[in-house]
């Protein structure tokens, strides 16, 4: 096996999984999603590693520079009720995973599972300016879990010429955080997946796709006026890089799309920015470039997109987030162990 495909499934397959954080971490009352569009950029997911047990850290800076003015951006990114409990961006959320390959093969496929398990701080402020500025802002903060992701059946098929895909099923489950000021979605997401990947000639490429199907809300989700239950979403991770030496560079990007409406009783609160409904119909888009470094037994990559498309999202026009993952093997072996066979 050459040093890029050991890279490329291994060490980066060690946050192979998507759900790296809730993407309440970031974005606030507004949005209620379980995936954080754009985790698994970087990542060839249709291609699985060799056998073995993997992990790693994954850390994204959200909103480091928020431009594009506030059209388009949901109340998410503002204060309910109008003025006041504002969580804001920027935001900062970290993610563990763990991979486990154990060598089985079904219909030609090789089989993998994964969990991981996101956390953040956060802060809330009692400001009625939405930038959370003035004299004592912050009314409260805490340490947050988010929601866990699980990943129990992926199956990747070789297709030959550098080509894989695997298909995939995930949910999360409500067991984050519930206190004042965490939206930690409150209700399950299955999730079936599909990934394209192609391994070759020095390129590392791949396409990601997601499909988020909730379900029925709690009640004590998501906004502070009234329960919402979120609609369903697509989403799309998006990589082309290529490998020089030790390095690697390369165009990535994603997408997001909600699908279905919100439904529930809290989307009939008026919007305190401009006076629409407080449920829309999100939509996303980021494009950026990826730089990466393999150091042998650890892998780092580190990533900027810059958002060029914020519909009913927190995620503005402009919104600059930075990305860094550092991916490696727990256990297992580069080669086959053969069986010790005793002669009689």
């Amino acid at each position: 096996m050459t040093r890029l495909r050991q890279i490329a499934l291994a060490g980066l397959a060690a946050v192979a999984i998507g759900g790296a954080a809730s993407s309440a971490s970031a974005e606030q009352f507004g949005t209620f999603e379980n995936r954080l569009a754009g985790a698994t950029i970087g990542l060839p997911l249709g291609a699985a590693p060799p056998p073995g047990l993997y992990t790693g850290l994954e850390t994204f800076y959200l909103g480091v520079f928020n431009g594009g003015g506030n059209g388009g951006r949901s109340t998410g990114n503002w204060c309910i009720p109008a003025g006041r409990n504002c969580a804001n961006l920027p935001a900062v959320g970290q993610a563990v995973p763990l991979l486990w390959v154990p060598g089985w093969n079904w219909w030609g496929a090789t089989y993998s599972a994964s969990v991981v398990q996101g956390f953040y701080v956060f802060t809330t402020c009692g400001v009625d300016n939405g930038n959370c500025v003035g004299a004592a802002p912050i009314t409260s903060g805490g340490f947050v879990y988010t929601n866990t992701f699980w990943q129990p059946i992926s199956l990747s098929w070789k297709l030959g010429g550098g080509w894989f895909v695997s298909t995939n099923f995930a949910f999360t489950s409500p067991n984050g955080t519930r206190q004042a000021g965490t939206p930690n979605p409150d209700y399950w997401t299955f999730e079936p997946q599909v990934n394209f990947s192609y391994l070759g000639n020095n390129w590392v490429a791949s396409a990601n796709f997601f499909y988020d199907i909730n379900t029925k809300s709690q009640g004590v989700c998501c906004s502070q006026q009234g329960t919402i239950t979120s609609g369903n979403y697509i989403y799309g991770d998006l990589t082309a890089i290529y490998k020089l030496g030790k390095w690697s560079i390369g165009p990535v990007g994603y997408f997001e799309f909600q699908t279905t409406a919100d439904t529930g009783s809290g989307c009939s609160v008026p919007n305190p920015v401009n006076g629409g409904a407080m449920c829309g119909r999100v939509q996303k888009a980021a494009a950026g470039a990826l730089v990466g470094y393999d150091f042998g037994p650890v892998d780092l990559q580190v990533w900027v997109t810059d958002s060029f498309l914020g519909r009913d999202s927190p995620v503005a026009d402009g919104s600059f987030d930075v990305w860094m993952r550092l991916g490696f093997k727990i256990w297992g072996f580069e080669q086959p162990v053969a069986p010790l066979v005793s002669k009689m």
